[in-house]
C-alpha cells in the first residue's frame, strides 16, 4: 500500500463528511495492563517503587508507512508522603504524521486498612507534525495539501485509580482540553482537524487457583466523542513470578496474544502479537508489541509481585 492509497482515502473522508472528522487520535496498546500509567495519572507512586516502562509498536505488518509508536514512561513515589509523580514520553508516528509528547502526572493516595484510592493530574504538550511534501501529489495547487500542519497543543488530563489486593478499578481522561490543529476553507467548505478527549475505564481482579497459578481478567473501555465504543478483554495466567500468558478480544478488530516473562528479579519482558479480525485482515494478519518493564524497589524485600494492579 503506498502513499497515494493514504491520500485517496484522506480525499474520500472529506468529502463524505463535511463536518469535523473524528477518530480515535491517542496511541493504542495491547499490553495496556503492563502500563496503566499511560492511560491514568492517578497510577503515579502506586507501587511504592522506581518504575520505567518502555515499549515500541508497530501496526499492520506488511503495510508501508502503517502506525508505529514509540514510549517510556517512568513514576515513584515523592518520599514519605502520599504523592507520586510520573513522566510519560511519546512518539507517535503514521505515514508522513509524527505526534511527539511529553506529559507529568501527579497524584494523592488515600489509604484504607487494605485498600487505596488514587487520584491524579496531569499536564503536557504535544506536537503534531504532518509533510505533505513527502507525498506524490497529482495537484500541487490543491489547498488541503499546500500547507504542512505543525502545531504544539497543550494538554491536561485526570483520573481516579482504586485498588485492593486483588482488585482495581479505574476511570481517566488523560486529554480533556479538544486541541484545535488545524482549519482549511475549500470552496466555502471548512474542515477542521482537532483532538478530541478519550476517557478511559479498566477494571481487573486476581482469582488464586492453586500455588503456582493466578488468574488475571481485565477489561478496559476507551470512549471518543463521534465514535462507537472500543473495549478490550483479556485474561492473564501467571506462573509464580516467573511468566504470565494472556489473551485478548478488541472488539470487532483483534484477537491478542500476550507473553510476559522475567528475565532477572527487577526486569520483566512482555511481547504481544495481534491477529487482525477487521477488514485489513485482507491486507495485513498481525501488528507487534514489545514492552520492558524495570521495577526498582527502594529495598530488596518490597518488591511487589508483577500481577498486583
Amino acid at each position: 500500500m503506498n502513499k497515494n492509497i493514504y491520500i485517496l482515502v484522506l480525499i474520500v473522508m472529506i468529502a463524505i463528511f463535511p463536518k469535523p472528522i473524528i477518530a480515535q487520535q491517542l496511541p493504542l496498546y495491547s499490553q495496556y495492563m503492563f502500563n496503566t500509567l499511560e492511560i491514568n495519572p492517578a497510577y503515579a507512586g502506586l507501587k511504592q517503587s522506581m518504575n520505567f516502562t518502555s515499549s515500541v509498536r508497530k501496526q499492520f505488518n506488511g503495510i508501508k508507512d502503517a502506525p508505529q509508536t514509540a514510549s517510556l514512561v517512568g513514576d515513584m513515589p515523592i518520599g514519605e508522603t502520599k504523592l507520586g509523580i510520573g513522566l510519560k514520553l511519546v512518539d507517535d508516528r503514521i505515514s508522513i504524521t509524527q505526534n511527539i509528547g511529553a506529559q507529568v502526572s501527579m497524584s494523592y493516595r488515600v489509604e484504607g486498612d487494605n485498600s487505596n484510592l488514587s487520584f491524579g493530574l496531569q499536564m503536557g504538550a504535544l506536537n503534531y507534525k504532518t509533510d505533505f511534501s513527502k507525498l506524490n501529489i497529482t495537484n500541487p495547487g490543491d489547498p488541503i495539501f499546500a500547507q504542512n500542519l505543525n502545531a504544539l497543543a497543550a494538554n491536561f488530563g485526570t483520573g481516579v485509580f482504586y485498588n485492593t489486593s486483588k482488585f482495581y478499578i479505574g476511570l481517566s481522561a488523560p486529554n480533556l482540553l479538544r486541541a484545535h490543529l488545524r482549519q482549511i476553507d475549500v470552496a466555502l467548505a471548512e474542515y477542521t482537524v482537532k483532538q478530541n478527549a478519550h476517557i478511559y475505564f479498566n477494571t481487573g481482579y486476581l482469582i488464586p487457583i492453586n500455588d503456582n497459578f493466578i488468574l488475571k481478567p481485565s477489561f478496559l473501555l476507551r470512549a471518543v466523542k463521534g465514535i462507537p465504543l472500543d473495549y478490550d478483554i483479556n485474561a492473564n495466567l501467571y506462573f509464580r513470578e516467573i511468566l504470565s500468558a494472556g489473551l485478548s478480544y478488541r472488539t470487532r478488530s483483534a484477537l491478542v496474544g500476550i507473553i510476559d516473562f522475567k528475565l532477572t528479579p527487577t526486569l520483566r519482558l512482555g511481547y504481544a502479537y495481534d491477529y487482525n479480525l477487521g477488514r485489513l485482515n485482507n491486507f495485513t494478519k498481525s501488528t507487534h508489541e514489545i514492552i520492558l518493564r524495570l521495577n526498582i524497589p527502594f529495598e530488596r524485600d518490597e518488591l511487589m509481585p508483577s500481577y498486583l494492579f
